[in-house]
């Protein structure tokens, strides 16, 4: 993934640039109507879209999830900058030269 901010070449599944810290943005999918014709029933009779609604809610809290509730969430490697600091790909905290442990998050350097 490509920093909009930096242009620096990110590994995948990184959330935060690590040359600059900035949030790196994905791409959200929209429906098309003739899905929307589907799912608000107008193809078929007695279709309720309640449920999809609230598994987009859900969909969307486990996507906002708190790094701070599993550190180990992601396996991305740490791309430490020149200086020897990082930034964490998770959480975005600028960290010391030689520092182990993410002081934002508590992420492990590896």
């Amino acid at each position: 993934m490509k920093c909009a901010k930096c242009s620096f070449e990110n590994s995948a599944g990184t959330t935060y640039c690590q040359n600059c810290g900035a949030h790196l943005k994905t791409k959200q999918k929209f429906f098309q109507w003739r899905d929307m014709k589907y799912l608000c029933g107008l193809t078929h009779r007695g279709v309720s879209i309640a449920p999809l609604g609230a598994m987009a809610v859900e969909n969307q809290g486990k996507s906002l999830e708190c790094p701070t509730s599993n550190p180990r969430k992601s396996f991305v490697k740490v791309q430490p900058r020149q200086d020897g600091t990082w930034y964490c790909p998770d959480c975005g905290e600028l960290n010391q030269k030689y520092s182990q442990i993410c002081k934002g998050c508590g992420r492990d350097f590896l």
